[in-house]
């Protein structure tokens, strides 16, 4: 028997584009592509210059103690940078490993340079005496007595210092003797040439630079204080000792804390967010004068914002 074999129907056979159709695609794919390059070419004219890298002078004095170079400029990238902010995370990163390994923890204000980073401090007969950043920089003074003219005295806030040092120790192994971890410096200067205000967080060990991070915030920010850089809440069991503005930092409920702030290399300025205005904390219910205003203004201004124990190894 003979089969009946269907022919295909023109609609089912292949065919290409008309010349309409190609017109119309390629008149759309042009308005595709010049909307993306206007676009393109906006971002990238009013984009901010986040790889601006340029000397600045910070003077011999500063180069030599921070770095250990010669000269008095060193070479720092503008900010916002990112980059540079991945090199923060790093030493945050470092930071809590260096606190997770600390017996205690001691923050203390100054105006100038650190030129004090021993490796091993002789203890007090009671290691039990060394229970704020005021009293341990009272025994440094004692034990180290060129920190005396360094470090200065500070309770509640830091906001009288631009600058400031954080002490890790930990055991020593040695009767009588406490050993120095790590030294965090927090550095924040004003520049002339450039204008403008140059910040670093560097961390030492046996008075070696081991990790750091930097960055120079251009004219628009210099003359901009950031501080303070760290704030003491004593145990809430002292607000039976009456000493007026102190009260309101006695807020821990058993260990006593530090706030700390690191200045931020991806912030577009070293200058308050705006998030919290003092303004709103002038006073509180009973008329009493507030410390918010103290540090209130730090909110929203850095990513690097910590809360650290006084005694992490008894947590």
């Amino acid at each position: 028997m003979k089969r009946n074999i269907d022919t295909p129907t023109h609609a089912g056979s292949a065919r290409g584009f008309s010349l309409v159709e190609v017109m119309v695609a390629s008149v759309i794919s042009a308005s595709v592509l010049t909307a993306a390059a206007m676009v393109f070419s906006a971002i990238g004219q009013n984009q901010r210059r986040l790889s601006t890298f340029g000397a600045i002078k910070i003077g011999s004095p500063a180069a030599t103690n921070y770095y250990d170079l010669s000269g008095t400029t060193i070479d720092s990238y503008d900010a916002p940078n990112y980059g540079r902010a991945a090199t923060a995370d790093l030493l945050r990163e470092r930071f809590w490993e260096d606190i997770s390994h600390a017996s205690a923890v001691y923050c203390l204000g100054r105006h100038g340079l650190n030129t004090v980073r021993p490796v091993f401090i002789p203890g007090p007969a009671d290691g039990r005496t060394l229970d704020s950043p005021e009293a341990f920089r009272l025994h440094l003074a004692s034990v180290v007595s060129q920190s005396a003219s360094v470090y200065q005295n500070w309770r509640g806030s830091s906001s009288d210092y631009d600058n400031g040092s954080i002490y890790i120790l930990q055991p020593s192994g040695f009767a009588n003797f406490l050993a120095v971890r790590a030294i965090y410096d927090i550095d924040v200067q004003a520049t002339s040439s450039p204008p403008g205000t140059y910040v670093s967080v560097k961390r030492y060990s046996v008075n070696v630079l081991t990790d750091y991070y930097d960055i120079f915030f251009p004219d628009g920010a210099d003359g901009v204080a950031f501080k303070p850089l760290f704030v003491f809440h004593e145990r809430r069991a002292r607000l039976k000792h009456d000493e007026g503005i102190y009260d309101h930092y006695k807020t821990a409920a058993d260990m006593p804390f530090y706030n700390i702030w690191w200045p931020d290399p991806a912030a577009p300025s070293l200058g308050p967010s705006g998030v919290l205005p003092s303004s709103s904390y002038s006073s509180i219910p009973n008329g009493a004068a507030n410390p918010l205003p103290s540090y209130a203004t730090q909110a929203g201004r850095t990513s690097y914002y910590f809360t650290v124990p006084l005694f992490p190894s008894q947590l």
